[in-house]
């Protein structure tokens, strides 16, 4: 049988058991979106293009590898942020968007593989809120 609560501990009972419910719920959305967050670094990164090695200034892979996520938890917000560290951040607006090469004459492939996680990243936060 349920316990027997008083009429005057009918409030903070109710308040108590919203608080460890909605502290339930954040736990679950805080490590889904870690996890989505995670996700997206690992599909960026196998998006990303990678140098072909020509350019001896940029180490093969090296922009490829720059890719990490960083979680944000403020105030119930939860925000995580997938970019890359290093000198190497620059070069994503040229490869997301294409660019006219060092000549001038030929313009260089779109790669959007930024979008592309993204997308996949909020339809899996839509889902996640969905399956609360």
């Amino acid at each position: 049988m349920s316990d027997i609560i008083s009429l005057d501990d009918l409030a903070g009972t109710l308040a108590e058991y919203c608080r460890e419910y909605t502290g339930e719920i954040t736990e679950k959305i805080e490590a889904g979106i870690e996890n989505i967050g995670m996700e997206a670094v690992r599909e960026v990164k196998d998006l990303s293009p990678i140098s072909d090695g020509s350019d001896k200034s940029i180490p093969k892979g090296a922009y490829r590898r720059g890719w990490t996520c960083r979680i944000k938890k403020d105030q119930g917000n939860i925000t995580a942020t997938v970019y890359v560290k290093g000198k190497h951040s620059r070069l994503t607006h040229l490869l997301t968007n294409g660019h006219l090469n060092r000549d001038g004459t030929t313009h260089s492939k779109e790669f959007p593989y930024i979008s592309i996680a993204n997308e996949h990243a909020q339809k899996k936060v839509e889902k996640l809120l969905e399956d609360l």
